[in-house]
């Protein structure tokens, strides 16, 4: 048997093994802006179009109690930083708006993780949980926001944006929550005052940057006549669904589709009592867990009537394994209280992505296209049974789509 392939040579290298980088170029990170206000709101950052950029962090510092904050009843959940963010918006050049909020920052982050412990890693990264007495010192926070254009891991990593094909200035606004909203109160203690603003709130941007700015597109192309398709994947803003049917299987309806290709629905389960969404007091005495997200016992999704995903019995963990280099899971800390006291809790916190497209994942996948499915005038529904029987369950969805960025004439938009 003749097997089909190309032939290459596996011993010496040569033009067919090994490649080089074209246009020579540097990285840095010494674009940094303060947010306009520590206690909570917006935060506008224009990023000039001059070079190429990759990941943007945000940096948290929250202030150590002191003295006169009283910790024996206070505590921050872990990840905190993303449990701030309330919504990112974000433009490019004379592009639409587009937002997301920051659980879905958080998600779109942990899945594009080539392990579980880089999962873990990042969400220790983005605020470790802290209670009682022991929050002694400044606590900090360093979030990555996950982008169209950007993919926040060394494998499949994103192409730069190139901002020097543009005449517009590209905008990321980050809303935050006040602070009081995501400290958690145990126990109403006299002496207990929390924190009302961050010590520091930085927003930084990694650069790419030519070494010689002959090199740009636009020096050897005429942009006025020619477009840059920049590949990239589209999550559209989260859905919200109340479920209120209890424990049993419950149908949902999913409404807001955009004309496109769908690669896959991104879906979580949360409950409203783990992330109250009011100013939290002193006096108030709740929990704050934004980030427990459990598994459920069923999933069915159907469009048009037909099956697209059937995970019964708590499979979708290993559905989603065999198809992605990790499980859709990760370790948490979950606070809780008995007799007065607050306790850490490890739990696991669940995603589950519901597929379309057929699986692509590997260090090209980022600009290979893969077809996904248009949803047009059909019915998409999900079946779902919560892992338990209380009322207040909500489902969140995540639409990813198929995009393409196309660059012309000093501004760009989105191509579904």
């Amino acid at each position: 048997m003749v097997r089909p392939g190309e032939c290459i040579d596996l011993y010496y290298y040569d033009a067919e093994t090994s490649k080089k980088q074209c246009f020579p170029t540097t990285v840095n990170t010494k674009y940094v802006q303060s947010f306009t206000n520590f206690g909570g709101g917006s935060s506008v950052f224009t990023i000039p179009p001059t070079n190429g950029i990759q990941d943007i962090v945000c940096q948290f510092v929250m202030p150590a109690l002191t003295a006169g904050m009283s910790a024996s009843g206070l505590s921050l959940p872990r990840a905190w930083g993303y449990a701030l963010i309330k919504q990112v918006s974000f433009r490019y050049g004379g592009s639409s708006q587009y937002f997301l909020s920051g659980a879905q920052i958080l998600q779109n982050a942990l899945r594009r993780q080539v392990s579980r412990q880089a999962g873990n890693d990042l969400l220790t990264l983005g605020g470790n949980t802290i209670s009682g007495t022991s929050w002694t010192s400044a606590q900090t926070a360093n979030v990555v926001l996950t982008l169209p254009h950007n993919v926040p891991s060394a494998w499949g990593k994103a192409h730069p944006l190139p901002t020097d094909l543009l005449t517009q200035q590209v905008q990321v606004t980050v809303e935050l929550y006040p602070v009081s909203q995501v400290v958690s109160v145990y126990q109403a203690q006299a002496g207990d005052i929390m924190p009302t603003a961050l010590t520091s709130a930085q927003f930084m941007v990694q650069q790419v940057m030519l070494n010689n700015q002959g090199d740009a597109l636009a020096r050897r192309v005429d942009m006025a006549t020619n477009a840059y398709a920049f590949p990239c994947e589209f999550v559209q803003q989260v859905q919200q669904i109340p479920l209120t049917g209890g424990a049993g299987l419950q149908s949902v309806v999913l409404t807001g589709f955009r004309s496109g290709e769908v690669k896959s629905l991104q879906c979580w389960l949360n409950r409203t009592s783990d992330s109250p969404q009011s100013a939290q007091t002193s006096a108030a005495g709740q929990i704050n867990n934004p980030f427990n997200w459990q598994l459920p016992l069923q999933v069915i999704l159907t469009y048009a009537g037909d099956v697209y995903a059937r995970f019964e019995n708590a499979c979708s963990p290993l559905l989603n394994l065999i198809n992605d280099t990790k499980s859709p899971v990760v370790d948490n800390v979950l606070a809780t209280t008995a007799s007065g006291n607050v306790f850490n809790v490890a739990a696991l916190q669940y995603w589950i992505e519901l597929p379309f497209a057929q699986t692509d994942k590997d260090e090209d996948s980022h600009h290979t296209l893969v077809h996904g499915k248009p949803i047009t005038n059909g019915i998409v529904n999900i079946q779902i049974q919560p892992p338990s029987s209380q009322l207040d369950w909500v489902l969140n969805v995540s639409y990813v789509y198929n995009a393409t960025l196309l660059f012309s004439q000093g501004t760009c938009d989105y191509v579904f």
